[in-house]
């Protein structure tokens, strides 16, 4: 498996660990970086990622392509991928491994109706790997035979099923836990902030709910992910309704990190400058200073 070429769109903050990662493991990696931000192409070029420029390019020289992007661009990437597809021989696998509800899955993979690429649906549960940690690529698919090239390099993969939206339905469940609850956390707080409250509650929680309060104070980098999280609770949101589950908790969620894009950490921060001195009170005394405003 280890002759396959990977394309990796985007290598983004996941994208490019992941690139890094095949990379460190003699498994070659290449991407498209026309039209994309210089700090994509600065991670890209930190990654050793080969820049072949077009997408038509990129898909002219993989052998799996692994769509790694915001919900919201999903899409449209996979749009223009199949539009290439559409006009060329090229037997290719894709997979998406985007965090998008299971009938967006599937209605991405009719895209490719008519072409030769095999697809392969795709959930990511962790952060970004390293040499010391791996995060899991759950699949699904009739065939995802292609994504052990990840395992064989250090990455989990654990196959979920054989139908298309297994994978993203897992994905979502896990997401609407645990970037769900990370929503409710910023919304109680800066509410008992508001209310003039917050020395108390945090008092409080220190005594009964530590646990909860030790993962509160690790929300410090949470503003420069908040904008990429929006389209992602929608996803949520249209996961559970789709199980005939109430939509409203993810609607919410995405409210609140609508709100957190907002506010100046997020505006004037990056995963690589934000303040990691900045305490749990600083952050949220920030946000309640937004509303007022």
């Amino acid at each position: 498996m280890k002759t396959l070429t990977i394309g990796i769109v985007s290598p983004g903050d996941m994208g490019h660990a992941v690139g890094k990662q095949l990379i460190n493991n003699k498994v070659s990696v290449i991407t498209a970086l026309d039209d994309r931000s210089n700090r994509t192409k600065t991670l890209a070029k930190e990654a050793n990622i080969k820049d072949v420029g077009s997408l038509s390019s990129l898909v002219e020289n993989s052998d799996l392509i692994l769509s790694i992007l915001v919900p919201t661009q999903a899409m449209s990437f996979t749009k223009k991928i199949a539009s290439i597809l559409q006009k060329s021989d090229k037997s290719i696998y894709f997979a998406e491994c985007n965090a998008i509800a299971p009938q967006t899955t599937k209605n991405i993979s009719m895209l490719f109706k008519n072409t030769n690429a095999t697809f392969i649906d795709s959930g990511i549960i962790g952060g970004p790997p390293s040499e010391t940690y791996k995060p899991t690529f759950y699949t699904s698919g009739p065939d995802t035979e292609p994504m052990s090239v990840l395992e064989e390099s250090g990455i989990r993969v654990i196959k979920v099923g054989p139908e298309i939206g297994q994978a993203s339905a897992l994905k979502m469940c896990y997401a609407a836990m645990n970037k769900g609850t990370i929503a409710i956390n910023i919304a109680v707080l800066t509410t008992a902030k508001m209310l003039g409250v917050y020395e108390s509650l945090v008092t409080e929680l220190g005594h009964s709910q530590n646990d909860v309060l030790k993962k509160m104070q690790k929300m410090n980098e949470i503003p420069t992910k908040a904008d990429r999280w929006i389209g992602e609770m929608l996803e949520i949101s249209n996961t559970f309704e789709s199980a005939k589950v109430t939509g409203l908790f993810h609607k919410g969620a995405a409210d609140i990190y609508d709100f957190v894009s907002k506010t100046e950490p997020a505006l004037d921060e990056t995963p690589e400058t934000y303040n990691s001195d900045r305490t749990l009170e600083e952050l949220i005394s920030i946000f309640a200073s937004h509303i007022r405003s």
